[in-house]
């Protein structure tokens, strides 16, 4: 809250309490107010901002337009400061590094791989991971690290996978199939990566026009249905090393590669996190291979 603001923290707790419960008697009761000290509240809050944000229905009230706009930004707001306080503040909170993630992917074929020696180095850490795809920015300001997905090279992100996409599927695909394997069924990741049709350009081959296609939107899905002999799919070489070496998927078309999407961690606010947040980190970007900045180094 700016200092040149009129509006009262407490004013906004009891707005959000109130438009959550729609009742001024069970907002009262929940923050250990009278019913009376709730009312007033509110007539203060709704008189700085030149607004009703209730309407007095008898002994009911019911949100205005303007009172549902502004619900669940100050809901939203308060959420990520109790959060944030939590997190720095709380002696119980205080060795749990929050991840988020936006990839299921790269949550499922990078980050889990690794997570065992991340605990392994740190003992004392505790770990609350989210990985949700549809998440937007205001994850950063909840959690300590954040791994996002971007089409190309940002300052806002350090580096960890640079995806390589190639063609696999599973050995009973490819030997039904053989040579003519793209005459068969092939599995896209829908959304921002690459699509087969610019696959087949950039590599100099056609797609048939007999050819199926099945459409996810999750690499980690396409990934799976490849392994279980639905088609061929589209994905990043840094996630399936492991069923390469173990002869679950075999790569199709060997040096036909195209550049996909950058996984990396999220700058913003990295370099005033706490000692073991930017520690974790910096054993992250190792793992990776990639230059760790001094900021993580200087502990």
């Amino acid at each position: 809250m700016r200092r040149d603001s009129n509006i009262n923290m407490a004013w906004l707790e009891t707005f959000e309490t109130a438009a959550r419960t729609l009742s001024f008697t069970k907002a009262a009761d929940e923050l250990g107010l009278s019913q009376g000290a709730v009312s007033i509240q509110i007539r203060n809050l709704e008189k700085t901002l030149g607004a009703a944000l209730f309407e007095r229905r008898g002994r009911h009230i019911v949100l205005t337009d303007e009172g549902l706009a502004y619900y669940p930004q100050v809901s939203e707001a308060l959420a990520t400061l109790h959060d944030t306080t939590s997190r720095l503040f709380s002696s119980s909170r205080r060795n749990v590094v929050a991840i988020g993630c936006f990839s299921p992917t790269f949550a499922d074929y990078w980050l889990a791989p690794r997570m065992a020696q991340l605990m392994a180095r740190f003992p004392d850490v505790k770990i609350d991971m989210t990985v949700d795809y549809q998440a937007t920015g205001t994850r950063s300001a909840r959690d300590d690290l954040v791994f996002v997905v971007e089409s190309g090279a940002s300052p806002q992100i350090l580096p960890l996978v640079e995806e390589r996409l190639v063609a696999v599927c599973s050995p009973a695909y490819q030997a039904e199939y053989g040579d003519t394997w793209m005459s068969g069924t092939l599995i896209e990741s829908i959304g921002s990566r690459e699509s087969w049709l610019t696959w087949s350009t950039a590599t100099g081959r056609q797609m048939p026009p007999e050819c199926r296609e099945i459409r996810v939107n999750s690499m980690s899905a396409a990934l799976k249905l490849a392994e279980c002999g639905a088609g061929v799919a589209l994905v990043a070489r840094a996630f399936i090393k492991t069923q390469l070496q173990a002869g679950t998927l075999v790569e199709l078309a060997p040096g036909s590669v195209l550049p996909g999407r950058i996984h990396g961690l999220s700058t913003k606010n990295l370099s005033n996190m706490r000692p073991i947040v930017r520690s974790v980190a910096a054993m992250l970007l190792q793992e990776a291979k990639r230059p760790v900045p001094g900021y993580l180094m200087d502990q």
